[in-house]
């Protein structure tokens, strides 16, 4: 039996996702928007290299709990590489430009900021093999439902 605690956010969190699940699951809440959004997605030409011969749909199943499964995985790979990059960015910073009373905090802000900056700079590089992913999952997540 599970007892619900007004106190603890994991609680509501789960009470949440449960009242999602059933509002989903007796047709009040619609997914056609998302639906159209995956079906435009998968339309993108930057996929479509990859499917050149029909996909049957087990690999296409397969390709969408692989990819479900991993992203998780990889995001906190991303995270971990973004957060030493910029430990190792702002010690050095310290290291070279410390004052006396200055904040730890300004240099890892400054530094964040930067690779913001940075990566926002070169999305023109990044974006379309995210797009091309993407579009590629979405054809793959398309293909397994019909």
């Amino acid at each position: 039996m599970w007892f619900f605690d007004r106190t603890r956010a994991s609680h509501w969190f789960i009470l949440g996702m449960i009242v999602v699940f059933l509002v989903s699951y007796f047709g009040f809440l619609s997914w056609a928007k998302v639906g159209d959004a995956l079906e435009a997605l998968a339309e993108k030409p930057s996929g479509a290299p990859v499917f050149h011969a029909k996909i049957d749909r087990a690999d296409a199943i397969f390709m969408v709990f692989t990819v479900l499964f991993l992203t998780p995985l990889a995001l906190v790979a991303a995270a971990g590489v973004v957060a030493f990059i910029g430990a190792a960015l702002a010690g050095f910073l310290e290291s070279m430009f410390h004052r006396p009373g200055m904040p730890d905090w300004f240099f890892t802000g400054c530094v964040y900021l930067a690779l913001a900056v940075v990566g926002f700079y070169t999305r023109s590089i990044w974006f379309p093999q995210v797009r091309g992913f993407a579009s590629l999952v979405a054809r793959a997540m398309v293909a397994a439902t019909r």
